[in-house]
């Protein structure tokens, strides 16, 4: 596991070491693009286990960002009462799905969105905040899934 947790965690650190933020084309500019968590990752040419620990974790940080369950666990393994946070410990790495509820201004809603913690390295996240009816329609999505 630590192989896995060095492999990625090396694999972030050169990508973020460019200086410059990746852009992306014009034509791919989406609230959620697809495979955009690990940027200039090729998952092909990983080595395993870190191949499946990405490909697996791409999967469900995606189902996560388009408001539905992870594909690692039928069910959370632990949950908290502060909006709906939910923990899964994947096959590679743990998932949490945030969902807590926040307040910018006068605006309610949540912080939601995938962290991603692999076997001893720093947790990577794509959390952003929804109001209230933002977060209700992007989940409710998955009932037309």
């Amino acid at each position: 596991m630590r192989i896995i947790a060095a492999t990625v965690a090396s694999i972030l650190v050169a990508a973020g070491c460019s200086g410059q933020a990746p852009q992306l084309p014009q034509a791919d500019r989406s609230p959620n693009p697809i495979g955009s968590f690990f940027v200039g990752v090729d998952s092909s040419k990983l080595p395993e286990p870190a191949r499946s620990a990405v490909v697996s974790a791409e999967r469900d940080i995606d189902l996560v960002l388009r408001g539905h369950p992870p594909a690692c666990k039928d069910s959370p393994d632990s949950g908290e009462s502060d909006g709906g946070t939910l923990h899964y410990k994947c096959k590679h790495y743990d998932l949490t799905v945030m969902r807590s509820i926040y307040q910018v201004g006068d605006v309610y809603g949540f912080i939601y969105g995938p962290i991603v913690t692999f076997p001893g390295d720093y947790p990577i996240s794509y959390v952003r905040f929804y109001s209230s009816q933002e977060l209700s329609a992007l989940l409710k999505q998955r009932a037309g899934r």
